[in-house]
């Protein structure tokens, strides 16, 4: 429908005064607008209502169109996550079905088969849904001393690679954000991505100054895949907590999802990159710059670091790096974050931790961070160093402190933390995720559920992040440098930080002068 032409043309007019089609000559229309300014007023106002009804019922139609789209989305995700759990519960029922009652148990090599087909069918639900499935399969990719070895082979895909979102998506996303698409906003813009992680994915671009830049955007409809994430752990967690009423498993719930809402807000993202900058920087880590004009909340524009990620050992190697020294530097940017700024990354697997060609670190994707609070901080510093140093009292006061038992279980506590820390073996699985005899994971896990069942026992809140990042942060220590225990790297770096903590808390000045072992 068009009013004005080049093309030479009359008016076409129904009877009834009823518009088909206005198509006038410029020459034509002024002329019109000068004789009969009446008659060309209504022909405007006509044209105009005309076009908005029709634009009314195309948004209409389109506004239905989206829902129905929205709503079927939502059910092919919850059916595709309820499938996948039916799935692998039943696999593994069936094996204890067919070890316990049928006494027929599998070869070691039809398990480990077993294995490695669950973790595959997860690895492709969370990479075709992304969102907090991912999350979840990064987290236990690095849980090498509690999965079997072909769940960490095969989810190890997901720590920096899910199957990316269609060019045509993504540009649809940035324009919508930024006024403008990529090959606009961009002086180029690659249109395929050089990672994708569960909640968006990145592309190199060049800005019109010739400046390299990473920009990272967000996976359509990720909102409502966190939202149904979200929502169906929730039940999970609700059913555990009726098996397991005794542990507040909300608390894991709700220390999970502020994160998780975090980094739908890619702007809130760019402020923690330049805050964690400023603290990092004095570190030797680089952290890269925010292009705060090509950023939004869909939409996060960052300088472009050359490298490689930290797990990449064999690149690493042919550029001679110091691998035990960028342990140590990964290490103590973490630790420092944690206990002197309080604020730290609470994702760092290795995709988000890049070794230059020159061995400096740098750090990246700052969306998943957490603050802790003071007694939090306090505490898990007084549980750790009463754990390495062995010292039983110092644990404990760290576990009451924040929230984790209460006074009236302290000897108790004090008993099992003396007879774990001065273990060697427990040692080892507690600071270096040693395992070499699972009897002793066994064990540990037996006197660790025994805490749990004490009448003032409360899962504790605000840390639970901050674990999970550890034990993250431990096994990549032992990927990058073998040779050496992550508690050997941890001693130069946390006795500084120790120091501190004496200098305000002396009367556990006896900490130093402790045993380690």
């Amino acid at each position: 429908m068009s009013l004005v032409s080049d093309a030479p043309a009359t008016t076409s007019v129904q009877a009834l005064g009823e518009i088909v089609c206005v198509q006038l000559p410029r020459d034509a229309f002024r002329q019109l607008l000068a004789q009969h300014p009446l008659i060309a007023r209504k022909v405007l106002w006509r044209f105009v209502e005309t076009l908005s009804e029709r634009l009314d019922r195309t948004d209409r139609d389109l506004a239905r169109a989206l829902k129905a789209s929205e709503r079927g989305a939502a059910f092919r995700h919850v059916s595709a996550l309820v499938w996948l759990e039916l799935r692998i519960a039943w696999s593994y029922l069936w094996v204890w079905i067919r070890t316990r009652i049928f006494r027929a148990p599998l070869s070691p090599e039809r398990l480990s088969e077993h294995h490695r087909r669950n973790a595959r069918r997860f690895k492709s639900t969370a990479c075709r849904l992304k969102g907090a499935n991912v999350k979840i399969g990064q987290l236990a990719s690095m849980q090498a001393h509690l999965l079997p070895p072909e769940y960490i082979q095969e989810l190890r895909a997901l720590r920096d690679a899910v199957e990316p979102t269609e060019y045509p998506l993504i540009a649809s996303v940035v324009q919508a954000e930024l006024g403008a698409g990529p090959l606009e906003l961009f002086e180029s813009f690659e249109k395929h991505p050089i990672a994708a992680a569960s909640m968006a994915q990145v592309h190199v671009a060049r800005l019109h100054t010739g400046e390299k830049v990473v920009v990272k955007v967000q996976h359509p409809g990720l909102e409502r895949s966190v939202a149904i994430d979200l929502a169906l752990m929730g039940v999970v967690f609700r059913v555990l907590g009726w098996i397991f009423p005794r542990l507040d498993l909300q608390i894991v719930l709700r220390e999970a999802e502020e994160p998780l809402r975090r980094e739908l807000d890619l702007v809130l993202e760019g402020k923690a990159t330049d805050e964690l900058r400023c603290e990092l920087e004095p570190l030797g880590v680089i952290v890269p710059a925010v292009h705060w004009e090509l950023t939004s909340r869909r939409v996060l524009t960052l300088g472009f670091i050359e490298g490689t990620n930290i797990d990449h050992l064999e690149q690493i190697k042919r550029w001679n790096v110091d691998r035990a020294a960028l342990a140590g530097v990964y290490l103590r940017a973490f630790l420092h974050q944690a206990f002197v700024g309080g604020t730290f990354h609470a994702d760092p697997h290795p995709g988000n931790a890049i070794c230059t060609p020159d061995g400096r670190l740098a750090l990246l994707d700052f969306g998943m961070v957490k603050k802790l609070p003071e007694n939090v901080r306090n505490g898990l510093m007084k549980e750790i160093f009463g754990g390495f140093f062995n010292n039983a009292k110092l644990y404990v006061d760290g576990l009451i402190e924040k929230g984790a038992i209460g006074e009236a279980d302290r000897a108790t506590v004090e008993e099992f933390a003396s007879k774990t820390f001065s273990d060697p073996t427990m040692r080892g699985l507690i600071f270096d995720h040693q395992v070499d005899d699972d009897s002793v994971l066994g064990s540990l896990v037996g006197a660790l559920k025994g805490i749990t069942e004490l009448p003032t026992f409360r899962t504790p809140s605000d840390n639970l992040m901050f674990l999970r990042a550890l034990g993250i942060v431990i096994d990549v220590c032992k990927e990058v440098a073998p040779e050496l225990s992550p508690s050997e790297l941890a001693m130069p770096i946390m006795m500084p930080i120790l120091g501190e903590f004496i200098a305000k808390h002396p009367e556990y000045a006896a900490v130093m002068t402790g045993p380690a072992g």
